[in-house]
């Protein structure tokens, strides 16, 4: 085609598109010919979380050509459509051409990206005609997004076609969004699936070494099993082994394993974090798809003693059921997975058979225990450091909180800066007020309030002359 018939055709595909009702009108004017069943089309399926990727993978490899983009209308949202039924002209199914929707999407960052709901992209590779199609559907109350691109037989859009498709697969895996992120996932509350109604983007907490006071055999467990193995990630896949890892962290409550999964999440660079709760276990099968295309990634279960339970059914076979769901998706993925299971449980012995029967898929159990008399030295240094203990105050608080939790410290030492501020409005912490803080029988004569605070049934209690000495509170 000559630049002048070139140019005369774009002024009068230009009129012809200010006219067009139909997508079938649009993608004829587009490739010039009545006969739209010569097209031949490509397509590829991702969850629809990844379609900020998705979307700005496509729009870097088209802006450059110049794309025109159209809406296209909907009928329903729980069948995918396909270019195939944007060429139909009978009048019940045809599709009409619409305005552009957008829809905001969380990525972690001030502003959301907005991404196109469903989109038409026409152009031209050299001077063959090419059409892109983005379209959303949910199917099992999954939700997905669909991208075909379509051409009519010629060397340069068919190689085109290859080569778009290929990289925005890569877009997602690489996920430019995602990585070195949180997402987590809220619940789906018709019942049906299991699935989140929205994810959620966070940024990584910046958890540093110095914020995680555990005992040293502790952190040698956690270095060798976890940032030892990161470290020779590539080096054990050269040598023909899995770089998929599963731990789990076990402890009474209040000890740190949440904080334990931050500090891993923000210093092992290049992975993203899922968040997935016991009850969305049920679609454990989608988490663990979504892991897999954004890894390397870290999985994080809490509470996996809960999986699967239900107030009415606590004792019944549904837990072990879904337990086994997830552990046999773990197993599934095969040696070229490059997922980090972070599992935690506060009831290790409610899940120890199941773990047993199902070697290979947790490779390691590390509990997170009490902080010793070092460790909650360090914790009321770590969390009082702006304020100013008499001498022998810390030695009193730590003998005082004995078997008790890090959490137990942490408020205990919140009380403590809360009495100086009443007393004069200072920062100084006298022994006088560890005697208090630490002796007060609010906090010990109930247990319901010994859980809320950290404190354990085993840790010795001082009990005041006026405490009910029979216990009848508990």
């Amino acid at each position: 085609m000559s630049r002048k018939s070139s140019l005369n055709y774009e002024l009068e595909k230009d009129i012809i598109m200010t006219a067009v009702r139909f997508t079938w009108q649009a993608l004829h004017a587009h490739f010039k010919t009545d006969d739209l069943t010569e097209l031949t089309s490509s397509h590829r399926r991702f969850y629809s979380h990844l379609l900020p990727d998705l979307q700005t993978r496509i729009e870097e490899q088209i802006a450059p050509l110049s794309p025109r983009l159209v809406g296209v209308h909907q009928f329903y949202e729980s069948e995918p459509m396909k270019l195939s039924d944007l060429i139909i002209r009978q009048e019940h199914a045809v599709v009409s051409i619409t305005p552009l929707q957008y829809q905001d999407i969380d990525i972690g960052e001030e502003e959301p990206y907005a991404s196109l709901h469903n989109g038409l992209w026409l152009f031209q590779i050299g001077d063959e005609p090419v059409a892109v199609f983005l379209s959303q559907f949910t199917s099992d109350g999954m939700p997905y997004v669909q991208v075909e691109i379509a051409c009519l037989p010629g060397e340069q859009a068919s190689d085109f076609s290859r080569e778009f498709l290929r990289k925005i697969q890569e877009g997602c895996e690489s996920s430019r969004n995602y990585r070195n992120k949180v997402l987590s996932f809220e619940a789906d509350y018709s019942g049906h699936s299991g699935m989140q109604g929205t994810m959620r983007v966070h940024g990584l907490p910046a958890v540093r070494r110095n914020d995680l006071v555990l005992s040293k055999a502790t952190m040698a467990r956690l270095d060798a099993h976890i940032f030892d193995f990161d470290r020779h990630r590539e080096g054990l896949k050269r040598l023909g082994q899995s770089t998929q890892k599963g731990i789990l962290l076990y402890g009474p409550p209040g000890t740190g394993k949440t904080h334990v999964i931050r500090y891993v999440s923000a210093n092992l660079p290049g992975r993203t974090t899922l968040l997935v709760t016991a009850e969305q276990t049920i679609a454990i099968g989608f988490y663990i798809a979504l892991a897999r295309t954004l890894q390397p990634s870290i999985v994080v279960l809490e509470d996996v003693d809960l999986v699967g339970r239900s107030r009415e059914d606590v004792h019944g076979q549904k837990a072990e059921r879904l337990l086994n769901r997830l552990l046999n998706e773990m197993d599934g993925l095969g040696s070229g997975a490059d997922i980090l299971f972070l599992l935690t449980t506060n009831r290790p012995e409610d899940i120890e058979e199941a773990l047993a029967s199902r070697p290979g898929r947790v490779d390691e159990a590390i509990e997170i225990p009490l902080p010793d008399a070092s460790c909650r030295e360090q914790l009321i240094a770590l969390y009082g450091q702006a304020l100013t203990f008499e001498s022998g105050a810390v030695a009193d608080a730590v003998t005082r909180s004995d078997g008790s939790s890090a959490v137990y410290v942490k408020e205990m030492v919140r009380r403590l800066a809360q009495r100086s501020l009443a007393r004069d409005g200072s920062h100084f912490v006298s022994r006088a007020d560890v005697e208090v803080v630490f002796g007060d029988s609010g906090v010990l004569s109930s247990r319901l309030n010994r859980r809320i605070v950290g404190l354990t049934d085993k840790m010795p209690r001082r009990l005041n002359a006026e405490e009910d000495e029979c216990d009848c509170c508990d």
